[in-house]
């Protein structure tokens, strides 16, 4: 159990110091149909990140949640307001393009801030001057497909670093596979690529996470493409993602009131395609994305 939560009383620090270093760029995805492995620097960058990813002291009951950070509607886990979403609007030509697949349930358009030096473990949003406009939780980096809203990194399913789309969170598997050239409106679950990420079943104990955690953390090969934390962002390709962020327990600290940080977020099992739309003069990403699979996630058993 010991080795779990050194995997799974870090994490905090492991978002920050992953922000703060520019990683090295990854060599491009393999085309599809083809299931070459690529070695790549990415993923001793997801190496250290994982190092660092883990469950802070777990105690026998959460404490009163009254404190500014944690109000639902002003605090750190709040839904963004209009207003501030406003600093990462998408382009009026973007939303007429995609207006009728917008129409559909579970789809979206959202940018994605390039500036990762906007985010701060503790205070959500970095004290730059360039950062000002960027109030919403986690800067703008980072996005959540299950509560379809900006989250700080360590909540979110898809986080923008350095030209680079991120994965990760806590008590969260997550993987991801580039497809190409192939248009949003096309992609179910019956396309190529997604039937690996349907079939995969979620682990159900600790000792089961860190032996997958392990396997994802070089990626694999399935069906002719290769799944792993992280990948390029390509302009015009579009990738697929399952992330599966576990029910349990995170606790955590603001001024002595101690909480669990997961009574603040939609744990779900979910499997979502993504595409590439736009990339802005300051490097910012437009994606327009449809989830396709939404289920409740499990909840992790912790083997003592």
């Amino acid at each position: 159990m010991t080795r779990f939560w050194m995997l799974v009383s870090t994490f905090l620090l492991a978002v920050t110091a992953s922000f703060a270093q520019t990683p090295g760029t990854p060599a491009p995805t393999p085309p599809p149909g083809q299931g070459q492995r690529p070695v790549s620097p990415i993923t001793a960058d997801n190496a250290q990140y994982d190092r660092l990813r883990s469950i802070e002291l777990m105690t026998p009951k959460e404490r009163d949640t009254q404190h500014p950070l944690l109000d639902p509607k002003r605090g750190i886990y709040r839904i963004p307001t209009r207003e501030e979403t406003e600093a990462l609007a998408v382009s009026g030509s973007l939303t007429e393009k995609y207006r009728t697949f917008l129409r559909n349930p579970n789809t979206g358009i959202v940018k994605l801030n390039a500036n990762s030096e906007c985010v701060s473990d503790t205070q959500v949003v970095g004290a730059k001057e360039e950062c000002a406009a960027f109030t919403m939780p986690g800067g703008g980096i980072a996005f959540s497909f299950r509560t379809e809203s900006y989250r700080m990194p360590r909540l979110a399913d898809l986080i923008l670093h350095d030209g680079i789309f991120k994965t990760g969170g806590v008590l969260q598997q997550v993987l991801m596979a580039e497809i190409g050239d192939v248009a949003i409106e096309n992609v179910n679950l019956q396309t190529k690529g997604i039937k690996f990420l349907t079939g995969l079943k979620p682990v159900r104990d600790s000792n089961e996470f860190i032996r997958f955690d392990e396997e994802i953390l070089n990626g694999i090969n399935a069906d002719g493409f290769f799944y792993r934390r992280g990948h390029l962002v390509k302009a015009n390709s579009t990738y697929l993602l399952r992330s599966i962020a576990y029910r349990g327990q995170y606790f955590q600290t603001v001024d002595g009131i101690q909480y669990d940080e997961l009574a603040f977020d939609k744990r779900r099992d979910v499997i979502v395609a993504f595409r590439v739309v736009e990339k802005d003069e300051a490097g910012n990403i437009t994606i327009v994305w449809n989830r396709l699979r939404d289920v409740e996630a499990p909840r992790l058993r912790v083997v003592r």
